[in-house]
């Protein structure tokens, strides 16, 4: 009679055969469970995407607010620049002129077209006559000390009746003299 051992070989065969089909029909199976996960993650990841396109536009949209806000600062810092230089103009044109400028009289000889000043303020000094340029620099320079920042102005008298002077290349020289001042000689054309 055949007796069966005590320590059989199939007694631990057949448990780890059991674990061997469990693990290959896991390992059967995987590919689908990665197919459910990938699909997932692929509509995780579209959703993403349309979320970071929306977040894009979202972004340029508020980049181009910016701008437009700087750039309505810009005006309104300009704005107001402008604003405080018409209220001191308001303040200038209500003083009297007396205040705003300071007006001098240049004569012009009806004879020769050459001009002169007298100072009628220093009535012991002769009539300047203004023959060459650093003659005019040093007296728009005395009347700029004098004048304590108002604005310089040179009323120049033509003579009565017209008598052909200054001619114009007097008129252009004088023009160069006076240039960085105001005054009241004729344009050429």
């Amino acid at each position: 009679m055949i007796h069966m051992p005590h320590r059989s070989v199939t007694r631990f065969f057949i448990p780890l055969i059991d674990v061997l089909l469990l693990l290959f029909v896991i390992f059967l199976l995987m590919p689908i469970a990665n197919l459910e996960e990938l699909e997932e993650k692929s509509e995780t990841v579209s959703r993403l995407g349309d979320d970071v396109d929306s977040l894009e536009r979202e972004l340029q949209r508020r980049t181009q607010e910016v701008r437009a806000l700087e750039d309505a600062r810009a005006g309104a810092d300009e704005l107001l620049k402008l604003r405080a230089e018409v209220d001191k103009l308001r303040q200038a044109a209500n003083q009297p002129l007396n205040q705003r400028a300071a007006i001098y009289v240049i004569d012009i000889d009806g004879k020769t077209g050459d001009i002169s000043y007298y100072d009628a303020a220093r009535p012991d000094q002769k009539v300047l006559k203004l023959t060459v340029a650093k003659t005019v620099a040093t007296l728009i320079e005395r009347h700029e000390r004098d004048a304590g920042g108002r604005e310089l102005y040179y009323l120049f008298l033509y003579p009565r009746p017209e008598t052909g002077f200054p001619t114009r290349a007097q008129e252009r020289r004088y023009q160069a003299w006076f240039a960085k001042v105001g005054h009241s000689l004729k344009e050429g054309p």
